[in-house]
């Protein structure tokens, strides 16, 4: 599986206003921010049990209404714009998804400048964007795959100094880009290696696995030091879906490092005790997903089948084959929960850091 963070719709408050643009001066129309608000809802619901498409159909008719609303040079309207890149991503439709991406980027350079925390969130979804490309679509070369890592890691660099500054060290969203940093370099580790063909590790693919390592496990231990000061139900580490996302690309950060997959197809476990911690933190990333998020949630769905595939490898087939149970059933409550929405009323909404 892909070391994702998962994204989210974004929010701009419809309240928001920019002195250079008269639209967002005028007094708030609040018949049609009621409309925003219930399109704005509609996205999160839709996005929520994976319904792509129909989050996309309601994120560009919120992009209607907020240029009339607001005009296109305008956060709220940046804000639509990534929605659409993010259900364009998630249905797999790579040149949409950059497409609208980088209009949001464009806004959000333009209205509120390029040192600004809306503008880093621009850049880490684009770097989001192309991170899962490089692992989803096979119709790239190499060559291609190289590419698009190198970009990401720039992108996503760039957001986690932006976010340091305007967002402080432990803000989530820092911690997320420097995260999904981390996850990065291990992406271009692994596509590297693959290229190269290369049967044993250098010392310089050594120090980009430490270097990766080191993002990683620092962005997880700086999410579980913030979570602390919160109060919740949970009882392990994992208290916030921010630390949980952490925790998720560090363990599949470790099974990648640790796993080779042999000429026959079988796969190689090159440290055990390596592997054992990743499985570790999948269960305790499952546990608080399933406390803070509903059982079909798209997080909860790629945590198990991770964690499925790992225990898989680890020779326990009664196991993984439970999860796997468990995730049809998962997909069979989604289709239901689908059809149900459809039925409903019909509209859409928007949330920020994808």
């Amino acid at each position: 599986p892909n070391i994702i963070v998962r994204d989210a719709p974004t929010t701009a408050s419809p309240k928001i206003a920019m002195p250079s643009a008269r639209k967002a001066l005028q007094p708030p129309d609040k018949e049609r921010e009621r409309e925003l608000a219930r399109l704005q809802f509609e996205i999160r619901t839709h996005h929520q049990y994976g319904n792509y498409k129909d989050a996309l159909s309601y994120s560009k008719e919120l992009l209607k209404e907020t240029t009339k609303l607001y005009g296109k040079d305008h956060p709220v309207t940046a804000s639509s714009y990534n929605n659409i890149g993010l259900m364009y991503k998630l249905i797999g439709d790579w040149v949409e998804s950059r497409k609208n991406y980088h209009e949001s980027l464009r806004i959000y350079g333009r209205v509120v400048g390029k040192d600004h925390a809306s503008f880093a969130a621009a850049l880490h979804n684009i770097g989001s964007l192309n991170k899962m490309q490089v692992h989803m679509d096979e119709s790239l070369t190499a060559i291609q795959r190289l590419q698009l890592n190198e970009e990401a890691l720039e992108h996503l660099q760039d957001a986690w100094k932006i976010r340091q500054v305007e967002l402080g060290e432990d803000h989530p969203h820092t911690i997320s880009s420097r995260s999904y940093y981390g996850a990065a370099l291990a992406s271009q580790v692994i596509q590297t290696s693959m290229r190269t063909k290369a049967k044993k590790s250098s010392r310089v693919t050594e120090q980009r696995w430490n270097a990766a390592e080191d993002h990683l496990r620092q962005a997880l231990k700086q999410a579980i030091d913030i979570s602390r000061t919160k109060e919740g139900k949970l009882k392990g580490r994992i208290r916030t879906l921010s630390a949980a996302s952490a925790a998720q690309n560090l363990a599949v950060f470790l099974k990648s490092r640790v796993t080779e997959i042999k000429d026959d197809g079988n796969i190689n476990i090159l440290d055990h005790d390596v592997i054992v911690e990743a499985k570790k933190f999948y269960e305790e990333v499952l546990e608080a997903r399933l406390e803070l998020l509903h059982e079909v949630h798209p997080d909860v769905v790629a945590t198990k089948f991770s964690l499925a595939e790992l225990i898989s490898t680890l020779g326990d087939e009664d196991g993984a084959n439970e999860l796997r149970e468990q995730l049809m059933a998962s997909y069979n409550v989604r289709q239901i929960d689908e059809n149900d929405i459809d039925n409903g009323t019909n509209d859409s909404t928007s949330n920020q850091n994808d």
